[in-house]
């Protein structure tokens, strides 16, 4: 081991910021202290974006709670990516410039992450590693493993450290024939865990499919025959940081004879840096440009395009609503998404995929054909294989949520792990590691979810979520009442104005008995209002049981006084 006498004081915590049970949001802090009360140094692992569920209304997406290190900063050393898919890069717009620290990756994860900085307008660096190299910062040293996963250039990090060494396996599985021939370096591995590997951290996500997952290469074959049973344009579609999935559709591409063109801005942006780098191959003489796509016949085109998730202004959508200035689809088309749903966008896809339908497309998708899409996680087989391979002293499942965390548990006990081996935290706790390499668990932060709406971040609370939800599902009512400045006096009658409750021409009844309610309200017998703030709250409060009383439905009520 590089370090083989720690001091008595020594610990080693590790803080998931991104929270437990998630699938994304990736975000792991690792701290260290030369006693119980003094951080020293910190480094960050990955920056990742979460996505929205199905009460958040309107927010677009989610980042880690990094409240914890803002009286820290100067302990802050790095953060280091394992790879380039957006649950573990996608949150470095909206957190490095708040952190301005160091981030290093490998080249192709480097090359993603800057896109995504440019995107914000953000300049920053990110420094590129080889996967020989070792990076120490202060009392900790890194080492990147290749790893097989469903984008090229992805690792796991080896991170020495005074108490230990911790092996993060973040997003991984075993592809013995993948795509860009890189296989995972199984020999590194082992010759790590020959060293004493103190807590293996793994990914979990796929503990309760048994098996291996599948080879990327599967899916080739089964796009190959998708297009060639097509007689009009091929329309492909995954996620745009999917490398490998896209370079397979160029390939059928080319094989059939057929031109390319590349739709969506995201996808666009991540082939241009992507072929620079010599991670994507294809001569210019394959290439349309999507204002020439109308100039080649249907049979002739393959189109690549973003909207695997039914993202509304994707090129996918505008094209399956008629609304994309170059492409349309029509009968004989074929349409493949190669790309699962992710969690809460079900609907959204399928909605996508019904309307494609309606448009004359033959469209699959993962639902009907198993081998459209293949997982980058590994299955049960391949995450007790990393088991085997590291031997870990501790296990601590990550990536999944509890559920999967639970069966990732009792997999590692069948294996011969004792239950207290293996660290399934509640959300916000601290896991410390000692000298004498015991693991405890310690302090409990309260983590909440930072929520990103337009240009706002972390401006959207419980409250606001709360107000969108009534009005989604009840609807909102605004009661406007007319007050003559100088007296207070009520100058005519409050007006109601009803979105998404009733609808106001067949409410005329309902509406005149609200405004009674509203006229009581006010107090129009003493002649004179004082206190608004408290005559809104009575409006407000008895307009509500009014109307639940009447439709059984509580909608978002607002009541405006307007000086005249």
């Amino acid at each position: 081991m590089l370090f083989s006498n720690p001091a008595k004081t020594d610990h080693i915590r590790i803080i998931p910021l991104g929270g437990i049970g998630n699938v994304t949001k990736n975000m792991f802090v690792y701290e260290y202290r030369r006693d119980k009360n003094t951080i020293s140094d910190i480094i960050i692992v990955d920056c990742g974006i979460g996505f929205p569920d199905e009460a958040m209304f309107g927010v677009d997406l989610v980042i880690p709670d990094i409240s914890y290190l803002r009286d820290k900063k100067d302990k802050i050393r790095a953060v280091i990516l394992t790879h380039g898919h957006e649950d573990h890069i996608g949150a470095l717009p909206y957190i490095l410039p708040e952190l301005k620290v160091p981030v290093y990756g490998s080249r192709l994860t480097a090359a993603l992450a800057e896109v995504k900085l440019k995107d914000f307008g953000l300049n920053s660096h990110i420094n590129t590693v080889n996967l020989s190299d070792m990076l120490r910062f202060g009392p900790f040293s890194i080492e990147f493993v290749r790893v097989t996963h469903s984008i090229p250039d992805a690792t796991n990090l080896i991170i020495r450290t005074p108490v230990g060494i911790f092996y993060h396996g973040s997003d991984f599985k075993f592809d013995w024939t993948p795509i860009d021939g890189q296989q995972t370096d199984v020999g590194k591995i082992a010759r790590t865990a020959s060293e004493g590997i103190l807590c293996l951290l793994s990914d979990c996500v796929r503990v309760e499919s048994p098996g291996y997952t599948l080879s990327e290469k599967t899916i080739e074959d089964t796009l190959e025959k998708e297009l060639r049973g097509c007689n009009g344009k091929f329309i492909f579609t995954t996620q745009s940081s999917n490398i490998s999935r896209i370079q397979q559709a160029i390939n059928v591409a080319i094989r059939n004879n057929r031109k390319i063109a590349f739709l969506g801005r995201s996808i666009l942006k991540n082939v241009e840096v992507t072929r620079k780098l010599k991670y994507l191959d294809f001569p210019d003489i394959f290439v349309v440009p999507e204002k020439d796509i109308k100039r080649h016949n249907a049979k002739e085109l393959v189109l690549i395009v973003t909207g695997s998730q039914a993202q509304p202004n994707s090129a996918l959508s505008r094209i399956a609503e008629g609304q994309h200035k170059f492409a349309s689809v029509n009968e004989g088309d074929v349409v493949v998404f190669s790309a699962d749903p992710i969690p809460g966008y079900e609907n959204a896809v399928h909605n996508l995929i019904d309307l494609l339908t309606i448009n004359g497309a033959r469209v699959a998708y993962s639902e009907i054909i198993d081998e459209l899409h293949v997982s980058g996680h590994g299955a049960a087989n391949d995450l007790a294989l990393m088991i085997g391979l590291t031997k870990p002293q501790y296990i601590f499942p990550i990536g999944g949520t509890y559920r999967q965390m639970r069966h990732y548990s009792e997999m590692a006990q069948n294996m011969g792990y004792k239950k207290n081996q293996i660290i399934i935290p509640p959300d916000g706790r601290i896991i410390e590691f000692n000298a004498n390499r015991h693991v405890q668990l310690t302090d409990k932060l309260e983590l909440k979810n930072v929520m990103v709406d337009g240009l706002g971040v972390g401006d959207i609370g419980n409250v606001v979520l709360r107000d969108r939800q009534t009005m989604a599902n009840e609807g909102i009512l605004i009661v406007v009442v007319p007050i003559e400045q100088n007296t207070g006096r009520i100058t005519a009658e409050p007006d109601i104005i009803s979105r998404g409750f009733v609808y106001m021409k067949e409410s005329n009844q309902l509406i005149d008995r609200a405004k009674k309610v509203i006229t009581n309200s006010l107090q129009l017998r003493k002649g004179r209002i004082m206190d608004w703030r408290y005559v809104r709250k009575q409006i407000e409060g008895n307009l509500e049981e009014f109307l639940y009383r009447e439709t059984h439905r509580r909608p978002l009520i607002l009541s405006v006084v307007i000086e005249v």
